[in-house]
Formats: structure tokens, C-alpha cells, sequence
């Protein structure tokens, strides 16, 4: 822990007040011509009710004096802190008021506290009442309402797609080739349920039919020219 002292011991001390760092330096000083014996630290978080550990939205240091010159340092803290106040204001850039803006922008206002300077309140001009002049064509008055129609149900466009195209139209190749692969097959699956007795040439037509015509309909998939209309490289 960083801790700064005026150069003066005491057997015991006390905590005086939190300061932001410049202040808890003067009062260093003051403390020390008044022959008090004082340090400062930087000000510990507080603690929450889960235990969690809350540090200060700015840099602060705990001012501690003398235990024994309890009474003397209040009264010195009293009398030199406004006017030392007073002096860090003046001194502080800009920067640093910007800093303490952005700090406190998102904290709520308690009371008629308002987390930014009094300098940057903006009083605000009374509106004007309706019951006015009516003269819209004043050179202030900038912008007009317009009203704006919902479109009517004829106005709106609706897409429409274009008729799909026609199937293909299968040649008689093809057609013969799925007659051959399904007819075989069903040739034989309603002689067993019906029956019938199948002469062998019948059952070898048949099975050729099947065969012949799943062959013919693998082989004439590579036929057909790809339908690909997009550039080629």
C-alpha cells in the first residue's frame, strides 16, 4: 500500500476524511506546519452485501491524523478545505473535468444533484402555447409535418412468377427401357400370386426385360446435355 506522510510520527491515528489525491497532499502540508502528525493512503473499497468489493469511481486517498490532536486537525481540515477545494478546481484541465463527465454519466441523479458542472446546465425556453399566432411562415419555423397515406391495395405490386415449364417429354427409348424394368418384375410377382405357371423362356424374358432395362436407363443418363446456363471458364 502506497502511503505518504508529512514527515511527523504519532503513536496512534485516526481517520480524518477521503480526499482526492492533490487535496490529501495540501492538507499533508497544512497538518505538518500545524505540527500535527498525519499520512494518507489510498481509500480501501467499500464491501457489499454478497461480499464484493466496490472501489471509488475516482482516485481517493483516506486522510489519517493524530489520534491525540483529534480536535485541532478537524478544525484545520475545517478551515483549509474549501479554500484548497476552491484551488484544485481552478487547477484541474480539462481534460479532467471531461474524465469526471464520462464517469458519472450513467449514475442517477439524487435529489436536484446532476452528475455534470453547474456551468453546463442549460436552461431551458418556455414552449410556445397552442392557442399561438398560427403563422407557420415565420423564418424559424424549418420543419413541416406530412401525413403519409398507407398505399391502397390496387396501388401495391405484387410479384407474380413466371409459369413453370413444361416437363420433359420422355422419348420412346426411355419409355420402353421403364416398361422393361418395372414390367418383368411385376410379370413375375403375379404369376406367384395368381398361380400361373410361368414357362422358363417367360421367366428368362422376364429377368432379361429387368436387366436390360435398368441398363438401358443408366446409360442413357450421361445422354442429356447439363442444364447450366452460367458462364463458363
Amino acid at each position: 500500500m502506497s502511503r505518504r506522510g508529512n514527515g511527523l510520527t504519532a503513536d496512534s491515528y485516526i481517520p480524518l476524511a477521503d480526499l482526492a489525491p492533490q487535496l490529501a497532499d495540501a492538507m499533508l502540508a497544512a497538518l505538518r506546519e500545524a505540527g500535527i502528525a498525519a499520512y494518507a493512503v489510498p481509500a480501501p473499497g467499500t464491501t457489499g452485501g454478497y461480499l464484493d468489493v466496490r472501489l471509488p469511481e475516482e482516485p481517493t486517498d483516506r486522510l489519517y491524523a493524530d489520534a491525540a490532536a483529534k480536535q485541532a486537525a478537524e478544525d484545520i481540515l475545517e478551515r483549509r478545505l474549501p479554500e484548497l477545494r476552491a484551488d484544485y478546481a481552478n487547477s484541474r484541465d480539462e481534460d479532467e473535468i471531461f474524465a469526471e463527465i464520462v464517469a458519472g454519466f450513467d449514475l442517477p441523479a439524487d435529489g436536484d444533484e446532476v452528475p455534470w458542472p453547474a456551468e453546463e446546465n442549460i436552461d431551458e425556453a418556455p414552449e410556445e402555447s397552442a392557442g399561438g399566432s398560427g403563422d407557420d411562415t415565420g423564418p424559424e419555423r424549418t420543419a413541416t409535418a406530412r401525413v403519409v397515406k398507407p398505399a391502397s391495395e390496387d396501388e401495391e405490386e405484387h410479384f407474380i412468377p413466371p409459369p413453370p415449364p413444361p416437363l420433359p417429354k420422355a422419348d420412346p427409348m426411355t419409355k420402353f427401357a421403364w416398361i422393361a424394368l418395372l414390367g418383368g418384375p411385376l410379370y413375375l410377382v403375379l404369376s406367384v400370386f395368381l398361380s400361373w405357371t410361368v414357362p422358363s423362356w417367360a421367366a428368362f424374358a422376364a429377368v432379361a426385360a429387368f436387366i436390360g432395362g435398368f441398363v438401358a436407363l443408366v446409360l442413357r443418363m450421361g445422354d442429356d446435355p447439363p442444364d447450366d446456363d452460367g458462364a463458363v471458364v
